[in-house]
């Protein structure tokens, strides 16, 4: 019985379509649990991350950080000497005479991670949106920013001002109030600004 060579070929050809299509399947497969891993780790990464920023802004020493920059600050910043001082203080300086800059080094630290994609704003800002956005407000209003910038450049603090900026758009999205200016009306505040009693630089 004569081959029919041409019956063949279809049948090979056949074959050979069936398993391109069948390995295409299976790299599509391979492909979406590969991401889904990924995903996955990715996740896992940013909530490894998110704990412990979280155990850092809980840990008594940022407590009690946020404390004093809204309460003593003021007090403090009431004297010349003090608001004078203000612009001499750096990244180098001593957090234990300077709290204010446990909390400035914190949150620009998160405004960093956030605006990398390193944290997940929306776990960050779900909790603990008021303490950023108050502490900016508390720490801007007194001129601490406006002082260390005068000595540092403009850039100073930038993340924690964007952090604060991206809260104020997600407080906005998902109807959250933001802390009203002069929310601490009954904290004596310094006559003038920090900045504007400094030195010339």
């Amino acid at each position: 019985m004569p081959v029919n060579w041409e019956a063949v070929a279809s049948i090979a050809s056949l074959i050979s379509t069936i398993a391109v299509l069948a390995a295409v399947v299976v790299g599509i497969r391979q492909v979406r649990v590969g991401a889904q891993q990924v995903d996955h780790l990715r996740r896992t990464t940013q909530l490894e991350g998110t704990m412990k920023i979280f155990s850092q802004l809980g840990s008594p020493e940022q407590v009690a950080a946020r404390r004093f920059v809204a309460m003593e600050l003021p007090i403090r910043l009431r004297e010349p000497e003090c608001r004078t001082q203000m612009t001499m203080v750096s990244m180098a300086a001593n957090v234990e005479e300077h709290h204010e800059l446990a909390v400035l080094r914190l949150m620009e630290m998160i405004g960093v991670y956030i605006k990398h994609g390193l944290l997940d704003e929306e776990i960050v800002f779900d909790f603990w949106i008021p303490a950023v956005q108050m502490m900016w407000q508390q720490l801007d209003e007194l001129g601490v920013i406006a002082a260390h910038r005068q000595t540092a450049g403009s850039d100073m603090w930038e993340n924690f001002e964007d952090l604060n900026r991206r809260s104020v758009r997600w407080a906005a999205k998902h109807g959250t109030d933001a802390p009203p200016s002069g929310y601490l009306a009954n904290v004596p505040r310094p006559h003038a600004d920090v900045a504007a009693d400094a030195p010339a630089m």
